[in-house]
């Protein structure tokens, strides 16, 4: 299996702040679905948002490479990453129902963001909406583009978000907390569809997630970030089954159990 993603000797710093990423490095393969676990400003965000060449005012990669099929993003200007972001890369963000406009009807929303991308007719591209919706288990398609974003459930927002991300098939998708803002139920259902992406669109997928119970669901591999630091990364069973950090032992000790298991091979 080829890698689609080498991120090497990574560093990221804020301006006048200790480094919120800190020499790391990783890989992902074609079709390979990476957990990267860890707490609130263990830096995991900061890394998949560097992917994209997204950070926030003051970030900045100071040290290393993020090769991209090959390509260092670091070294792009910003019409070359513009041509990436959405097609070859797409991004779920961690609230999709905050970042959808509120006084403009999904459909609305919807077009524009394939229009960016490529031209087509309206009819054509209703059609295309609807189809995504559908693969996304949202039984009525046409309720849901007719509809404002607060008449939507969280979980419908939510998938409403991933259909728009996957609608270019990009050959990677960055997912950030895609799952924490739902409701347990809504949680395994969207942690389902998106683990039927890899499948559907051939996508590799990189998800950050304080959620170990999640990640052991969902990956091939397993990445465990602490105050910046990559400290534990490997197969997801390796990860699991035989930890070698002491923080990766405290997340894992740390999932509830059900049924008397804690995970399933």
């Amino acid at each position: 299996m080829m890698d689609i993603l080498n991120i090497e000797n990574c560093t990221i710093s804020y301006q006048g702040q200790k480094a919120a990423v800190d020499d790391v490095s990783l890989s992902i393969g074609e079709k390979e679905i990476v957990s990267i676990v860890g707490e609130s400003g263990s830096g995991k965000t900061t890394l998949i948002r560097a992917i994209l060449g997204i950070l926030p005012p003051g970030g900045k990669v100071t040290d290393g490479k993020i090769l991209f099929q090959g390509k260092n993003i670091l070294e792009l200007d910003e019409r070359s990453l513009q041509k990436i972001r959405g097609t070859e890369i797409a991004m779920i963000f961690q609230d999709v129902g905050a970042s959808l406009d509120p006084i403009r009807i999904v459909d609305s929303q919807y077009r524009e963001s394939i229009l960016v991308h490529r031209k087509m007719p309206k009819e054509e591209c209703r059609g295309l909406e609807k189809k995504m919706l559908t693969k996304m288990h949202l039984t009525d398609p046409e309720r849901v583009l007719s509809s404002y974003p607060f008449e939507l459930s969280g979980g419908m927002k939510q998938r409403v978000g991933i259909a728009m991300s996957m609608t270019a098939r990009p050959k990677l998708l960055l997912a950030d907390e895609p799952t924490s803002a739902l409701d347990v139920t809504i949680q395994a259902e969207v942690v389902r569809e998106m683990k039927k992406l890899r499948e559907q669109y051939q996508a590799a997928i990189i998800l950050v997630t304080h959620n170990m119970g999640v990640a052991s669901y969902i990956s091939d591999k397993i990445g465990v970030m602490c105050q910046g630091k990559l400290v534990e990364f490997g197969k997801r069973d390796d990860v699991i089954f035989h930890p070698k950090h002491e923080y990766t032992r405290s997340l894992l000790a740390a999932v509830p159990r059900l049924e008397g298991k804690r995970f399933a091979k």
